[in-house]
């Protein structure tokens, strides 16, 4: 069973005249505006999540899209710290976009070792985890730097390994992993295999229905447990065609 939740694009002159700047990125609405249409949304996508009828509540969600910048990452981001917040459970959000990664910019952290390192063999998962300045909320980075073989290291025993590992880790911590689209990269097909559940981001005035569909195809549709409709206002077409081919050539080319 999937659902839609439409989430507003927030005003950031709100944020800037309302003093609500903070260190970490403006658009983790559920840090710095609570209270907000936006994080009223994610809140319902958390309490959807914790309260399915067909299924057990799922311990370890991706997070994807068809496409690039249809804000998967927000999405991520903005559920890992409804759940640390409004659950009082442990969150890891782990970031698997190894060719873009993301999460150390939302957070305000440098680059730093992280999935890659420990699939390589170079580094321990408890020397790469980052701790938030948001109770029960801790990260785990993409990479360092961008390893040249992305998808060869998802697609090694290891990486599942690695996630069933972080999923056991702390006996009832969520895990909630971000991943590159599935039209750009094999990558989140791959992760598809070792979770519980996957969230899909889809961005109004952006995405189209063909490549939705084209996505939800290569995926397992019975761990989809929800769909959210994101930035319901902005990205013309114009915009979105220069954007979309721009980004994809950018993943094909690392």
């Amino acid at each position: 069973m999937t659902i839609s939740k439409a989430l507003e694009k927030q005003d950031h002159e709100f944020l800037r005249e309302s003093g609500m700047n903070g260190q970490l990125d403006d658009h983790l609405y559920m840090y710095h505006m609570p209270y907000s249409y936006t994080a009223e949304q994610i809140r319902k996508l958390r309490t959807h999540i914790f309260h399915l009828t067909d299924r057990k509540v799922p311990r370890v969600i991706m997070v994807t899209s068809a496409l690039p910048g249809e804000g998967k990452s927000l999405i991520a981001s903005n559920l890992a710290i409804a759940i640390a917040k409004g659950e009082d459970q442990h969150v890891l959000l782990v970031d698997c976009d190894l060719r873009k990664p993301s999460l150390y910019q939302l957070f305000k952290d440098p680059p730093s070792r992280g999935v890659s390192e420990i699939i390589q063999g170079k580094a321990r998962i408890e020397d790469c985890l980052v701790t938030t300045s948001i109770e029960n909320l801790t990260i785990l980075p993409a990479a360092k730097e961008a390893p040249a073989n992305p998808s060869e290291l998802l697609e090694s025993k290891k990486a599942g390994a690695l996630i069933r590992e972080l999923a056991e880790r702390d006996g009832d911590w969520f895990v909630i992993i971000d991943t590159p689209p599935v039209q750009a990269t094999v990558d989140p097909k791959i992760i598809a295999d070792v979770v519980e559940g996957i969230i899909m981001v889809a961005r109004y005035r952006y995405t189209r229905e063909a490549e939705f569909k084209m996505a939800l195809e290569v995926l397992p549709r019975e761990k989809i447990i929800g769909i959210v409709l994101n930035a319901v206002d902005e990205l013309p077409v114009k915009k979105y065609k220069y954007n979309k081919y721009k980004y994809y050539k950018n993943y094909y080319s690392r």
